[in-house]
């Protein structure tokens, strides 16, 4: 992996929807994309973190208990985080099959459509991960915030104005359209060979006693990160642990540039064992950048002989 001393500093200030452009003058996606992956030119997806569904949008709750779901949003459908969480092969929190989570989707009223992913950051993001998995991101947008932004927001009235908004078929039956991108989820084996692609920059979004090995985390064998790998913290994405709303595009761009990413890289993000791994994925796919989730993050990646940087490394 290559280790890199010095970092771009931003050539030019942008509005919201896009980046620094080049002399081509890439254009934004059209609402409602994802741009393309692996452009020079990086333009985020606008509406990819709303303030509020829009009408007509189905509102997806996501946790660990229904009762995060507000009075009054009796159109919202809640999914278990259960439904991208399972344990495999000894490495807790890895995606079910693909059909397996469409399956779970259909059975909670998930349709396809306009959706708006409601929920606590990790999950949130863990979400939006497994629907860009069954290639259904370009349908789908985050509640910026997550539910803490949603109460701050919303008096009883609007919430209930707004939970009422969003009329969804959810008829008996109805299918998931998917088209799974199997390419988006790497192991051990892919991130080995790529530890000296220039164009690769491995991300761990632990917190930095975890990154450093000073706290190894449950399940982890071999303290560390992995070799080459460089630390960003999901929560320095956000403005604040308790009020969670994504940081400003210029901001995050800046965090990404520190950690050694350029525009045309592919990231592979991982953590521990995916979860906060999947809210790094998702900013990084707002942000237009291709990239890659390693699912079974550094619980599996410690279990290995590949390469650890260890407590008092310095790469």
């Amino acid at each position: 992996m290559r280790r890199r001393y010095m970092v771009m500093a931003l050539g030019c200030a942008g509005l919201v929807v896009m980046a620094c452009v080049d002399t081509r003058q890439e254009q934004p996606a059209p609402q409602g994309e994802l741009p393309a992956a692996g452009v020079d030119a990086l333009v985020a997806r606008a509406d990819m973190f709303v303030e509020a569904a829009p009408a007509g949008t189905q509102i997806v709750f996501v946790g660990t208990d229904e009762a995060i779901v507000p009075d009054g949003y009796d159109d919202a459908v809640f999914v278990p985080f259960s439904t991208f969480s399972v344990e495999r092969n000894g490495i807790p929190n890895e995606f079910p099959a693909p059909d397996t989570m469409a399956g779970l989707l259909e059975s909670a009223g998930v349709r396809n459509g306009r959706i708006v992913i409601v929920g606590e950051p990790i999950h949130a993001g863990r979400a939006f991960a497994a629907f860009d998995y069954l290639g259904m991101a370009d349908q789908v947008a985050l509640q910026d915030g997550g539910i803490a932004a949603m109460h701050a927001a919303a008096d009883t009235d609007a919430a209930q104005s707004a939970g009422t908004g969003a009329t969804v078929e959810t008829a008996d039956g109805a299918r998931l359209e998917t088209n799974v991108r199997a390419d988006m989820i790497v192991d051990a084996d892919w991130v080995n060979a790529r530890l000296n692609d220039p164009d690769v920059a491995i991300l761990d979004a632990r917190p930095p006693a975890e990154y450093s090995g000073e706290t190894p985390g449950d399940g982890v064998t071999r303290p560390g990160h992995i070799a080459g790998a460089r630390n960003v913290f999901w929560q320095t994405l956000v403005e604040d642990p308790d009020m969670p709303r994504l940081k400003g595009e210029q901001e995050l761009r800046s965090i990404f540039r520190a950690a050694g990413v350029d525009d045309g890289d592919t990231i592979v993000a991982y953590c521990r064992t995916g979860g906060q791994a999947s809210f790094l994925y998702t900013v990084a796919r707002y942000l237009g950048y291709d990239v890659k989730l390693y699912d079974g993050s550094y619980v599996d990646w410690s279990a290995t002989d590949y390469p650890v940087a260890g407590p008092g490394s310095t790469d």
